[in-house]
């Protein structure tokens, strides 16, 4: 059976509440924007806000002793990328990106992001799904215990 477009709706509200109402943060980080980040309607654009996700994504590894291309000895890859914007950005507001590392199965993991203003206005919600791979082959490969562990708590 072919899922429809109510269901995918339906997948989308309930993953988007998940992360809204999501009780860890195991991470948080504050990126101002920059002037050069307005589109042609006077706002932040949407791309930057993808660019800022992977900023704080590289921000929690390095504070964890990681990187994107060594994790225990795997690189991760970014597999699937799922974001909504609730509210414009402007300059010289700034970013706070809130991470939560989740949904731990063998190959992959996601991460869920909330971003707010200063004021405390959210203006982004969004999920990464994280996998590891060989970097020789660029394949799956499980995740690396000693990572598993620690990120899970």
């Amino acid at each position: 059976m072919v899922a429809d477009w109510n269901d995918s709706l339906c997948f989308e509200y309930l993953m988007f509440n998940e992360i809204k109402n999501f009780q860890r943060t195991d991470f948080s980080t504050s990126i101002p924007f920059r002037i050069t980040d307005h589109n042609y309607g006077d706002h932040v654009a949407n791309n930057v806000f993808v660019e800022y996700l992977h900023e704080g994504r590289v921000q929690f590894l390095n504070s964890l002793g990681y990187s994107e291309k060594d994790l225990e000895g795997v690189a991760l890859t970014l597999s699937e990328l799922c974001v909504k914007y609730t509210k414009q950005a402007f300059y010289p507001d700034t970013l706070r990106i809130e991470i939560s590392a989740t949904h731990f199965r063998p190959t992959r993991f996601d991460l869920f992001y909330r971003g707010y203003g200063q004021s405390g206005d959210l203006f982004v919600l969004a999920r990464t799904e994280m996998a590891a791979i060989d970097v020789s082959t660029g394949k799956p490969i499980r995740m690396p215990e000693a990572f598993a562990k620690r990120i899970a708590g």
